[in-house]
Parts: C-alpha cells; sequence; structure tokens
C-alpha cells in the first residue's frame, strides 16, 4: 500500500542521464511461469521471474547511448495509465539480428534493462507483464550512412503500473554457458 512521503530534490546532479547497460534481457512471456505481485504505490518487485523447466532468456546488445525507457501517459479521468517502452539500436545486419527480428515478430516479452547508478548491481528495471507484455517494431537501416536496426519495444495496452524496480534473480540467459565454454578453452 502506498504511504504519501515528500519527495525533496536527491542530491547533486539528480537530473542527469543514468547510463544504461548494452545487454537487453527479453524474456518470451510463453516461458514465464511465475512473476512478481504488483500493487499500485510499490514499484518494487523483490521476487524474481520464475521460467518453465528449460526455458532461457536472450539477451541483445543496444548501442548504449541509444537506449531509451519510455513511459507514454493516456487516458481519459479514471482511466489514465501508461505504456511502457524501450528503444535501442542494434549495429549491423547479421544473420543472428535478422533471425531473431523475424523470431520476436510476434511474441510479447518481458524486458529487463539494468541502469548504471554506481552500485555494483545497478538497478534494473522491468518492463513489461505476462498479462501486458511489450511488443516488436523495427526500423531498418542499410545504406551507405550506416547498418543498424532501431528496435521499439513497447505495450499495446496502456496499464497502471510503471517499470518496476527488479530485485529479483536474472533468469538464465541463452546461448552463455557455450560462449563462456569457449571463452575458457582459448
Amino acid at each position: 500500500m502506498y504511504k504519501k512521503v515528500s519527495i525533496p530534490k536527491n542530491g547533486d546532479g539528480a537530473g542527469c542521464p543514468s547510463p544504461k547497460s548494452s545487454d537487453i534481457i527479453l524474456i518470451d512471456v510463453d516461458d514465464i511461469l511465475t512473476e512478481p505481485v504488483r500493487e499500485v504505490g510499490n514499484t518494487t518487485v523483490s521476487e524474481g521471474l520464475t521460467l518453465k523447466e528449460g526455458a532461457e532468456a536472450v539477451c541483445i546488445y543496444g548501442t548504449p547511448k541509444t537506449v531509451n525507457l519510455t513511459e507514454e501517459y493516456s487516458g481519459e479521468a479514471d482511466a489514465r495509465g501508461v505504456k511502457q517502452g524501450i528503444e535501442f539500436e542494434h549495429p549491423g545486419n547479421s544473420k543472428e539480428v535478422k533471425n531473431h527480428t523475424e523470431a520476436f515478430m510476434n511474441k510479447g516479452v518481458v524486458a529487463l534493462v539494468k541502469e548504471c547508478n554506481g552500485t555494483a548491481s545497478g538497478r534494473v528495471q522491468m518492463f513489461g507483464s505476462k498479462c501486458n507484455p511489450l511488443f516488436l517494431s523495427v526500423e531498418t537501416t542499410n545504406n551507405s550512412e550506416a547498418s543498424k536496426r532501431k528496435f521499439t519495444w513497447k505495450q499495446e495496452v496502456a496499464d497502471k503500473f510503471l517499470p518496476a524496480d527488479y530485485e529479483g534473480e536474472l533468469p538464465k540467459i541463452a546461448g552463455t554457458s557455450a560462449a563462456a565454454a569457449a571463452n575458457e578453452g582459448a
């Protein structure tokens, strides 16, 4: 339950941009077994997402300067809500990014993004939910100036919840054990 508190200026440079991790974690909602319970007025979730047996999240690189976390507010009286979203650019036109784009074109996801806030663990924010996931739209540039994809993940339906401060355990990421094994052998 929300407890009313005053909110003073929270320090020098509070309005400065905070760098974001270039690793965007995406979880297919079909792979989620359970998710944290939310209540209006408490944006912190301490439990993590539980994935179905054998399910893994994916991690996609976003050019750090282009990572943009969005909240779009709309609605009439008594029905105001927010659409959560993430935008970022991914360089190049590799087979892997094309496959990812095609595979996730019609899948709902929950996304985890880490803000680099000066602490060791950072501040992880969770966007979307199993019932109100983020969906993908892409703009591709492949010309004499650049080769990149701009990924925009956004909820289709306004929600009463803002992105959550996620304190749960991060999910297992697909492909990390193979990459780790390859690095150990090098």
